[in-house]
């Protein structure tokens, strides 16, 4: 049972409140709101895909920027400063004629998403909480929750207003207005950092080691678990961006192949809540392995999908794949490694993550090059096949020679 302060579950509502709305907002309302840009403003789906990609871009490049922040000036000056970006990123996006102010605009959301998002998010849970395997998962699954709130919302703005320009500013009025009450409440006190590292017990292995950065990045199973992280954030970011246009050059209706995002972002949050519920329990390892083979299954059962069956297929294939990998891959970062140093190597797997971003880009490409979707998710699967097999074989890295932690045998 995890032992925290009262103002420990007020931060953990605030932070998974402002990743909820900034969840909403961005990957999971743009690729919805996309088609309906297109049609106004008469782009193609390169052009589209390309603001996409700087979305993921400038939230991958820019991941470093709240851990400098942190170390600094503290987390309420970063909240802050995240808010305000949001605020004017979407007052671009709100007021686009053109391509540029577009571009603008989503690459100021990615930078927002970053200094609101999950690095200053899981630096407070981790010194809030003794045990954050559940507040994480509390935490990933109020996030995901956003992934449904996202389309269901701008349909509801759209059908109201007629104007998908609504959207947009009633986004930047909510995700500023939450994240500046965020930046005043949360407790920027406790900090049980201090306290001993976590030791090795029979179900879930935690480094009695004090790593450092640099040793901890040597090491095989920081690679391994980078690569995961990018791979989970490469499915969803194309599955958010494409899925609506594959779906219907599949003869899938628009509005049932836009529900089937909130369906496969619904299954997405209840994933996080049971990797939350067990991740003290069971081995985040095997967590892991699930998640990237359900993952497997949900890309190839969108790659073909046009009947019922394969759509249910590949939002619960995709929802648990995302869900878990996000959940699993960064506590494990966490038992792996320690918490002294998860702010530097949590903001460093983020950084790594942005080559994620290419799949918009490459999906846009490839469908104006064939005609199709297909070939990209296909070649999508394969990476996630990789990234599967060696999370099966990795073993926790070695408490006494960081660089021998990869081996074969039984973890």
């Amino acid at each position: 049972m995890n032992q925290a302060p009262p103002r420990a579950w007020v931060t953990l509502a605030l932070a998974g409140a402002v990743f909820f709305l900034i969840t909403a907002a961005t990957f999971t309302s743009l690729g919805v709101v996309l088609p309906s840009m297109i049609a106004e403003l008469h782009w193609n789906w390169s052009e589209a895909g390309t603001g996409f990609a700087l979305l993921g871009v400038f939230c991958g490049i820019t991941s470093y920027i709240p851990a400098w922040l942190i170390r600094r000036v503290g987390v309420r000056v970063t909240l802050v400063t995240g808010s305000l970006v949001m605020a004017v990123a979407f007052l671009c996006l709100a007021q686009t004629r053109g391509i540029y102010l577009y571009y603008f605009g989503s690459s100021l959301a990615g930078l927002g998403f970053t200094l609101l998002g999950v690095v200053p998010g899981t630096y407070l849970l981790a010194r809030c909480f003794e045990r954050p395997s559940f507040a994480f998962g509390v935490y990933f699954t109020i996030g995901g929750l956003g992934g449904v709130a996202g389309p269901l919302t701008f349909l509801w703005i759209l059908g109201a207003t007629g104007n998908w320009r609504n959207y947009w500013i009633a986004c930047g009025a909510a995700v500023t207005a939450i994240s500046l009450l965020a930046a005043i409440l949360v407790d920027v006190r406790t900090d049980l950092q201090g306290n001993p590292q976590f030791s090795e017990d029979q179900a879930v292995f935690r480094s009695s080691r004090v790593w450092t950065v640099a040793n901890a990045l040597r090491t095989p199973q920081f690679a391994i678990l980078a690569a995961a992280y990018t791979c989970f954030l490469l499915c969803g970011i194309t599955v958010n961006s494409i899925s609506v246009a594959h779906l219907a050059e599949h003869g899938v209706a628009p509005a049932l192949a836009g529900g089937m995002l909130s369906v496969e972002a619904l299954i997405n949050a209840v994933a996080r809540t049971c990797g939350g519920s067990v991740g003290d329990r069971i081995e985040p390892k095997r967590l892991l392995a699930l998640s990237l083979a359900a993952l497997v299954i949900g890309i190839l059962a969108l790659t073909f999908a046009s009947g019922l069956p394969l759509l249910i297929t590949y939002a619960a294939g995709v929802g648990v794949g995302y869900g878990l990998t996000f959940f699993a891959s960064t506590i494990l970062l966490l038992n792996y490694f320690g918490r002294t140093v998860n702010l530097e190597l949590f903001s460093i797997v983020n950084l790594i993550s942005t080559l994620a971003s290419i799949g918009p880009l490459f999906a846009g490409w490839t469908r104006d090059g064939t005609g199709s979707f297909v070939p990209f998710l296909l070649a999508l699967t394969g990476c996630v096949v990789a990234v599967l097999c060696a999370v099966v074989v990795m073993r926790p890295p070695a408490e006494d020679a960081p660089e021998r932690g990869f081996s074969t045998g039984p973890g």
